[in-house]
């Protein structure tokens, strides 16, 4: 190992870990699986909202690990990562899920977790024995305290993939360094450098220490990637892995690709996916229930668009259908239903039941 490369727009000495491999490609459900966590972090991302014991499936809230199942399949996952807050707060949770997901879908697929803990030895066995596969220690604060480092070099001891995840702080580089010697010293398998952020959560406080955006358009703070490189650079022959990872990767690589995924097995017969793993679709709002049966027969004659070509949301009075197919019925169901229809327009929206409408194109409104 004695170059720098470029992995995805990110710079990695050596080779990515498999649990960032499988994110690259979309394929691991993100499992937030505890909001709590008493590690302080000054920098902490999470919105308050988030820090109490409740549980994300990628973008849902779940209440059991049947659902965290079904939204693995949802994105067709081959592993999970298991993130909080700190999972090592509700560790009889976090075996559980492990052991469900080992049996559903069997030893390869691949489980990472992170903690900020420094886990005692039997507790790294209990994870170990789940068939845990790869665990990222973050040190709070960046503080690489003796206890942590105990708990580190035990974790080395068993047959997994061991390694460090930090953000780049840029003021923050001997306790950086002092983390990255150490890893090497240990002989773990990675050092992942994260680009710091700026998120809603932690905005004041980084505000109130200095750090500002490197753009407007950014989250990034200025000095993270330049740091990361001079570190990258500094690190270029390091014996283990060394991977930078950016603010940009993350949304236009890691998040793009799991929608992807998710857009491909939520989509109806009649949806089209755009390249950023959107559904785009014709939608129709009703005013009153009692028009849908008549409306739809009406679709299916003078159109030609049968019951496969439709999805009806009942609850919420709303016939979908192909885009295209939208704007050639408006003129018509227009003329026809004009006081019982609230609107017709064209949606993209993110792959879920509810998912967050990102464009509409009303082609009537009443």
């Amino acid at each position: 190992m004695n170059r720098i490369s470029k992995w995805h727009g990110n710079l990695v000495v050596g080779h990515p870990s498999e649990g960032c491999r499988l994110c690259s490609l979309g394929s691991k459900l993100v499992l937030f699986i505890t909001g709590e966590c008493d590690s302080n972090c000054f920098y902490c991302p999470i919105m308050k909202e988030r820090r109490m014991d409740i549980t994300f499936a990628n973008e849902q809230q779940i209440s059991n690990v049947s659902q965290a199942i079904e939204e693995a399949y949802m994105i067709s996952a081959l592993g999970v990562g298991i993130t909080g807050g700190d999972p090592s707060l509700t560790l009889d949770k976090v075996l559980e899920y492990l052991s469900s997901f080992k049996t559903e879908f069997g030893k390869e697929f691949h489980c990472h977790l992170y903690t900020s803990h420094a886990l005692t030895e039997k507790q790294l066995k209990e994870l170990f024995i789940a068939d845990l596969d790869e665990i990222r220690f973050h040190p709070p604060s960046l503080l690489l305290t003796e206890k942590i480092k105990k708990s580190i070099e035990t974790a080395r001891t068993f047959d997994w993939d061991v390694g460090m995840e930090i953000p780049v702080i840029p003021d923050k580089q001997d306790k950086i360094l002092e983390i990255i010697n150490f890893a090497i010293e240990t002989n773990l398998n990675f050092v992942n450098l994260n680009e710091f952020e700026i998120t809603e959560a932690n905005i004041k406080q980084l505000d109130a220490l200095g750090y500002r955006a490197k753009a407007t358009s950014s989250a990034a703070v200025e000095g993270s990637e330049s740091l990361a490189k001079l570190l990258l650079k500094k690190y270029k022959k390091s014996p283990i892995t060394i991977h930078y990872c950016s603010a940009k990767y993350k949304d236009g690589v890691q998040l793009r690709n799991r929608l992807i995924r998710r857009a491909k097995n939520f989509a109806k017969k009649f949806d089209d996916i755009t390249e950023e793993g959107l559904i785009v679709r014709g939608r129709i709002i009703l005013k009153e229930r009692d028009i849908l049966p008549e409306l739809l027969s009406n679709l299916q004659s003078s159109f030609e668009i049968g019951p496969e070509e439709i999805a009806i949301d009942q609850d919420n009075l709303t016939v979908f259908l192909n885009w295209e197919q939208a704007e050639i019925v408006a003129d018509y169901l227009i003329e026809k239903y004009a006081n019982q229809i609230k609107s017709i327009d064209i949606i993209h929206q993110y792959p879920y039941q509810k998912g967050i409408i990102t464009y509409l194109n009303p082609l009537y409104e009443d």
